[in-house]
């Protein structure tokens, strides 16, 4: 099972969840995603997570 992680690199929430998921060795994918030019608002994001907001998990 691999999960793909979208996130911003400088936000505590998304640290937090990579440290939890490298301390038990759970294989991710990082996507950043970049708040500052709005990307956690883009269309194609929204689909994905209806609130816009990071971090957010999806099961490969």
């Amino acid at each position: 099972m691999a999960l793909k992680l979208y996130g911003s690199p400088y936000s505590t929430a998304t640290k937090r969840v990579t440290i939890v998921l490298q301390e038990k060795h759970v294989p991710f994918e990082f996507i950043a995603i970049d708040l500052i030019k709005g990307e956690h608002k883009a269309p194609d994001f929204v689909a994905k997570q209806p609130f816009g907001q990071v971090p957010y998990i999806v099961r490969i």
